[in-house]
Formats: structure tokens, C-alpha cells, sequence
């Protein structure tokens, strides 16, 4: 079982991302507002860059995507990094997702100045809500057990008569709640990781990449923000250690 994954860092924010081209109303800034309902769209089909010049040598080694059509448009996608924005070294090798719905990529490491995701379609364009291309948090260890992955809620405004028969159902997507536990969690790894996520992002609501087990759940990649009601609590018993940590999450269940 692999440990789960976090990733809030993005290199696309580092300065401003440069696409190809653009259809007219899909800006591609739109995928740095994380926002799934505003997207970039290329203007054809075709080989597509989507370029950051970050200022200096910056990391990465995860590509997140969600709110795209790439399955559908049987898209080729890769990340590569540049020194110079002349040439190029492949950092993801290519692949096509295995459905439209979110998916999160890991590769090795490297730091560059410049990099890109690679987009090749045939005949439809290309288009992405957000995309996230930075540095994974990876947890030490899993979560505690019993470990639920989700909790789905069905959501609908429902017309029914006075006994009961339903008349009506519009439906919406499902709300999702995660909770993930962890125990004796070393403070090494919560004050250079977790503490910065926390404090720079969660807490301001801002919505992140959440995957439990990449390797055997590669299709459980979620897009949440931490839960209504989260807090910071790390209560320890030994210096070292942090007794527990929970992280609280909602989002909404692509269907």
C-alpha cells in the first residue's frame, strides 16, 4: 500500500503560464484558479504547450489534473523541464488517461527553470480546469485502520407527496467526506511539510490534490479542501512524535 499523497505546490503559479493557443473564453489562467468549472481550451487539435517560466530552478514530481476531456480526446500527455526554454528533457513520459475524470501522475524529481506539459491530440481540442505540477507531500506511513477512503452523501432537491411517493429528483454530485488518521507522526516530517501546507493553503480553504493509495487506487484521486469544521491539533507524548494527526476533507464526487 502506498502512503498518500498531497499536492497543493504548483510551478504553473510561479509566474505566468503560456499556452500554445487559446480558444476565445478559455483563458488559460483559468486552470491556476482552482476552479473545475472554468477552463482552458486549446483553439485546434494538435501538439500543445503549456509553458512557465518559473524565474529559477524550481522542482517537481507530480502532475495533478482534473476537469479535462483528455480520454476523450485521446490526448498524449508528458511534462518536460528546460534550462534554457530551448531544450527540452522529458520528466513524465507520455500517456493517455484512462477517463476524464482526475488523475494524479508522480516522476522523478528534477529542478529546472522552465517547464511544460505536453498535450498531442488528433482531432479534438484540448481543454483543462486546473492543473497542478509541483512537489508532492508523501505521508510516512498510511492511515490508521479501520480506514473508510470516502464517505459519499447523494445530493438532490427532492419533491415528494404527502405519503411519501416521490415526484420529482433533481440530482447533483455527490458530496464527498474523507477523513484520514495518522499516528506518531514525527515532528521532522510535520514542521518541513505538513505545518507550510497547512498555514499557506488549507486553512485558507484553498482546494488541493488528495490520493490514498496511488498504486493499487490510481482512479481515487480527489480535489478537496479541508472540511468545514477541520482544525490543527498535534498533541504528543514524546518530543518527537507527534500522537496523532487528521486531516478533514470535502470535496465532490466526479461521476
Amino acid at each position: 500500500m502506498q502512503t498518500p499523497i498531497i499536492l497543493y505546490d504548483n510551478r504553473l503559479t510561479d509566474g505566468t503560464p503560456a499556452a500554445t493557443d487559446t480558444a476565445a473564453g478559455y483563458d488559460i489562467l483559468n486552470i491556476l484558479d482552482l476552479r473545475t468549472y472554468t477552463q482552458w481550451k486549446a483553439a485546434s487539435s494538435g501538439t500543445k504547450y503549456i509553458t512557465i517560466d518559473c524565474g529559477s530552478a524550481k522542482s517537481a514530481d507530480c502532475l495533478a489534473v482534473i476537469g479535462h476531456n483528455l480520454y476523450t480526446a485521446g490526448a498524449t500527455v508528458s511534462v518536460e523541464s528546460s534550462s534554457d526554454n530551448v531544450t527540452w528533457t522529458q520528466r513524465l513520459a507520455g500517456f493517455t488517461p484512462t477517463s476524464d475524470k482526475a488523475f494524479m501522475k508522480l516522476f522523478v524529481s528534477a529542478s529546472a527553470r522552465y517547464w511544460r506539459i505536453k498535450i498531442i491530440t488528433a482531432a479534438i481540442a484540448a481543454q483543462i480546469a486546473v492543473a497542478l505540477l509541483g512537489v508532492k507531500i508523501q505521508f510516512e506511513y498510511p492511515p490508521e485502520t479501520p480506514y473508510t477512503p470516502y464517505a459519499e452523501t447523494a445530493a438532490a432537491d427532492v419533491e415528494r407527496s404527502k405519503n411519501g411517493h416521490i415526484l420529482g429528483v433533481s440530482t447533483y454530485n455527490p458530496v464527498l467526506n474523507l477523513q484520514a488518521q495518522f499516528g506518531l507522526v514525527s515532528r521532522t516530517w510535520l514542521d518541513a511539510y505538513y505545518i507550510p501546507f497547512w498555514q499557506n493553503h488549507a486553512r485558507l480553504f484553498k482546494p488541493f490534490f488528495f490520493v490514498w493509495d496511488l498504486d493499487t487506487y490510481s482512479a481515487d484521486v480527489f480535489f478537496v479542501s479541508i472540511g468545514d469544521d477541520a482544525s490543527l491539533e498535534t498533541p504528543f507524548s514524546v518530543l518527537t512524535y507527534t500522537d496523532v494527526l487528521s486531516l478533514k476533507m470535502r470535496g465532490v464526487r466526479e461521476i
